[in-house]
């Protein structure tokens, strides 16, 4: 178990930015994740690299960001794979590892991992985990290599692409459904017909496309995805995978030579790629008291995602701020409820 300063789980004002005692309790429920991880990939040789926002601030706060709340690392393709083997079989009891391939139904591209699937006031999970009641996570990103040859990056593309516009078209229809539930009703019947035609033929259009990429894997690498997935009641199961092809592709192409690696949603997204030479090396940062590893040319790297990061820029990322908001409203009814019963 990990040890924090008597006083770290207070109120602090960093950047001018309010961290109460609770996002303290989450951080050190994060890090605690982060170093079974750590322990495992020690363990067995493998390499992760802090990323994203983690990068970011172990770099510019030496720790989180004030306004960030969740941890992200990089893991290279041929680790990540084997982590993908190894964490469901090493990690502590209770921990969950959401995947593709480790959990039915996880529609996501990376790999999450979760200290629990639900909030808990037992002293035992809060001694665990520094008083944290939620439950907590990381994402583990793979960095794949962009193949030199065309016709190979091509296909590799077309994969990535096509799970990518069936995920958009899952978040869509659940935005839809929802907005049937709510304000959208208001809408006119008329407004509401052209919009329904309208995404019913894009989706008509991409499912076409998807369809030729699976003739196309099939072709070049002998892949067989059941065309019977296309019909609209198997997406989701296409979606898990066009992921898991997507995960298997890249080791396909190990022998290729390349320059350039990237998350590939990043790549495909953004157009955001790095040079592998600056993840030959690792260095090590201080992030919340711990050492942590990072790409050698991590300048480079930040730079790469985000221009000028020296620069101070408040956000709260891609989701709420808090992470826990939804927890913190279940964990009332259930501390009322045991008010009550007692």
């Amino acid at each position: 178990m990990l040890e924090f300063p008597v006083d770290y789980f207070q109120d602090e004002v960093r950047e001018d930015f309010l961290v109460d005692s609770t996002m303290k309790t989450v951080w050190a429920a994060e890090l605690e994740v982060l170093n079974e991880i750590a322990v495992i990939c020690l363990r067995h040789g493998l390499k992760w690299y802090a990323a994203y926002g983690t990068l970011l601030g172990a770099v510019r706060h030496q720790g989180f960001i004030p306004w960030d709340d969740d941890i992200d690392i990089w893991m290279k393709r041929e680790d990540y794979r084997k982590i993908l083997e190894i964490l469901p079989k090493e990690l502590p009891a209770g921990y969950i590892v959401r995947t593709p391939h480790a959990r039915e139904g996880y529609p996501e591209y990376q790999v999450y991992v979760n200290n629990s699937d639900s909030i808990s006031i037992e002293p035992e999970h809060l001694q665990q985990f520094h008083g944290c009641p939620f439950y907590v996570g990381i994402d583990i990103f793979p960095l794949d290599i962009i193949p030199a040859d065309q016709e190979r990056a091509d296909m590799q593309r077309s994969v990535f692409a096509s799970a990518l516009m069936l995920q958009q078209m899952d978040y869509a229809a659940k935005t839809v459904d929802d907005g049937k539930n709510g304000s959208a009703r208001a809408e006119s019947a008329a407004a509401g017909s052209s919009a329904s035609d309208r995404a019913t033929a894009e989706n008509t259009a991409i499912m076409v496309q998807i369809g030729k990429v699976l003739d196309m894997l099939w072709e070049q690498y002998k892949i067989n995805i059941d065309r019977k997935l296309l019909r609209k009641e198997h997406r989701k199961e296409l979606l898990m995978n066009l992921w898991r092809v997507a995960e298997q592709l890249p080791c396909k192409e190990k022998n290729m030579k390349s320059h350039q690696i990237a998350m590939y949603l990043d790549y495909l997204k953004f157009g955001k790629k790095f040079e592998a030479a600056w993840f030959e090396q690792e260095n090590y940062l201080s992030f919340e008291g711990f050492d942590i590893p990072v790409p050698g040319n991590y300048d480079a790297v930040l730079k790469a995602i985000y221009g000028d990061y020296k620069v101070c820029v408040r956000s709260v990322g891609m989701h709420d701020y808090p992470c826990y908001k939804k927890q913190l409203e279940e964990l009332r009814r259930r501390v009322a409820q045991a008010e009550k019963s007692n």
